[in-house]
């Protein structure tokens, strides 16, 4: 029986992603590897910003807030940069809640104590973060080049496709949308072999540090990878720990 070629980004479902579902299985309960990949963000992003305010993008961002969240107090503007439709929806829609729902005021918590006390003193974070916020609904291989002051990913790159070749182009992609020299910062699921969403399944691409380091290797320089949380069994589904990535743009 001949093994089955790897799929690539356009032949899966990308317009039945159901966002609260996935909400419900990755982040109803927040692990502590996630508040680690928070505060790893935040403290990237304070030291990019310095004294001053960056203009950061977040590739891929889904049903997700901790991205924008971790970037809230450097911010001058916070771009989400997301294909699917539904998941832009979700985003508009819980910016326009009036309120931080769990796990989100959670995670603002951990971001918050990884930034600059003062800068970090917003009373009505989904307030500011609305107020900051443009929403693109965009293809990571569409993204404009030399825009952005900082990108960040999360689970993104690897998990769009089951092609190493398109994975290591969605990397460029992102790497490519920031000025030379500023900051990238991206989470990685580590041995991921695919993952499901409600009733759909959707690809990923496994990778391991010197796969990171090779993708990186061209486009960026100061890389410095970690390893989050590596375990020997499942993580929830699909994944046994996370690979932290920063590096600065060329």
């Amino acid at each position: 029986m001949s093994k089955r070629a790897p799929q690539s980004n356009d032949e899966f479902a990308w317009a039945r992603f159901d966002p609260e579902a996935y909400v419900a299985h990755y982040y109803a309960d927040p692990h502590p590897d996630d508040d680690e990949v928070v505060r790893l963000t935040a403290r990237a992003l304070a030291a990019g910003a310095g004294d001053g305010a960056i203009d950061t993008i977040d590739v891929g961002t889904g049903p997700n807030l901790f991205p924008l969240l971790a970037a809230l107090p450097v911010a001058r503007r916070v771009s989400a940069w997301e294909y699917s439709e539904a998941n832009v929806a979700w985003l508009r829609k819980e910016l326009a809640g009036g309120r931080l729902r769990a796990p989100w005021a959670h995670f603002w918590e951990v971001a918050r104590g990884a930034h600059d006390p003062a800068r970090a003193a917003i009373a009505e974070p989904i307030a500011a973060l609305s107020a900051k916020t443009d929403i693109v609904q965009g293809s990571i291989f569409d993204l404009p080049p030399r825009q952005w002051d900082a990108a960040t990913m999360f689970f993104c790159a690897e998990s769009i496709t089951e092609q190493q070749e398109e994975f290591e182009r969605a990397c460029a992609a992102f790497a490519g949308a920031v000025r030379p020299g500023g900051v990238l910062a991206a989470a990685f699921l580590a041995g991921s072999k695919g993952y499901q969403v409600g009733a759909e399944d959707f690809p990923a691409v496994s990778v391991n540090p010197a796969a990171l380091e090779a993708a990186f290797a061209g486009i960026a320089g100061d890389i410095v990878i970690s390893a989050i949380g590596e375990r020997s069994e499942e993580i929830r589904s699909g994944y046994t720990g996370m690979l932290f990535l920063t590096a600065r743009a060329r």
